[in-house]
């Protein structure tokens, strides 16, 4: 049976659904399901797809239980079935286990490539890697994730077997590299220094404060040059990038969840500067914080932040 024939999609965001099918780009495969796939010792591909929002919408598709391997390209995606929720950023990879039913929620423009999997050797899998995995391309090495999903990507019509053994051994090795990775990460991470951990703590929980590298470089008397090098080794991106991230994400979470103006919105997340508020929040979503807010609809804030 065609795996197309098992989904079904409901709209749940104040678009009609017409209007939200123009504003999405699905570029999607589906493929055989047979219920011998559970136990066979493979990773079965059952449908995939490079999927991209314009927009502040959210889906709930219907199918069969299977796990499901994200990496997101771009934008803010929180993924809900049954008691489980997560929130992905960009570039972070996941592999989230779904029931029957799943939710695609988007606070703005977003891209991701999305596999519905089905296979023994993903419970393993999913009980060794965290919620979600930062993995940027200059950051990941000698990487076969950006290579192997776009040879999955490509793939169309039935599948002979020798697709399906190479579809298994390509998730393997996805999983495996990020596995690898995550360990080598928790050892590196027993090495970061103690101030490294009080800066990132200190712009997880103050971010609205005034910060700049030269307050870090007074406060831990350490040279910026070092704090830069140093936080960007351990934490995958420069300090001041981390931190208008956070700031971002919390502007966010203000302009669907207030009647804050911009400016104020600005303010109360630590940047004054309408003007640099503005141009930090499109650099990072691809829309302005006005667009942002009237894009989203009635539902979206309940989605993601009640």
């Amino acid at each position: 049976m065609l795996a197309k024939e098992l989904i079904s999609c409901t709209v749940l965001s104040g678009y009609n659904i017409q209007k939200d099918i123009e504003n999405a780009r699905f570029h999607s495969a589906f493929f055989t399901y047979e219920e011998s796939m559970i136990n066979d010792g493979l990773i079965h591909l059952l449908a995939n797809g490079d999927i991209s929002f314009a927009y502040s919408c959210s889906y709930t598709f219907s199918f069969i239980p299977c796990y499901h391997f994200f990496y997101i390209y771009e934008g803010t995606l929180t993924v809900t079935s049954g008691n489980s929720k997560s929130s992905y950023s960009k570039n972070t990879a996941a592999l989230f286990e779904a029931g029957s039913e799943i939710t695609y929620a988007t606070n703005g423009k977003c891209r991701f490539y999305d596999a519905f999997i089905l296979g023994a050797p993903l419970r393993l899998y999913h009980e060794f890697l965290p919620e979600s995995i930062y993995y940027k391309k200059d950051s990941a090495g000698a990487s076969v994730l950006w290579s192997h999903l776009s040879l999955i990507s490509r793939l169309q019509g039935e599948l002979s077997a020798t697709d399906i053994f190479r579809i298994s051994k390509w998730f393997n090795d996805i999983l495996t590299e990020l596995c690898v990775f995550i360990e080598n990460s928790s050892k590196k991470m027993d090495c970061v220094p103690s101030y490294l951990l009080s800066v990132k703590n200190q712009m997880d929980t103050n971010y609205a404060e005034p910060m700049s590298l030269d307050d870090l470089e007074a406060t831990y008397r350490i040279s910026r040059y070092r704090i830069c090098r140093e936080f960007s080794f351990h934490f995958g991106e420069s300090p001041m990038r981390y931190l208008n991230s956070r700031r971002i994400d919390a502007a966010k979470r203000l302009l669907l969840t207030t009647d804050l103006s911009v400016h104020e919105v600005g303010s109360q997340v630590g940047i004054e500067n309408t003007n640099h508020f503005i141009n930090l929040f499109k650099k990072d979503t691809g829309t302005t914080p006005l667009s942002f807010k009237q894009a989203a609809p009635v539902s979206i804030s309940d989605l993601h932040y009640n």
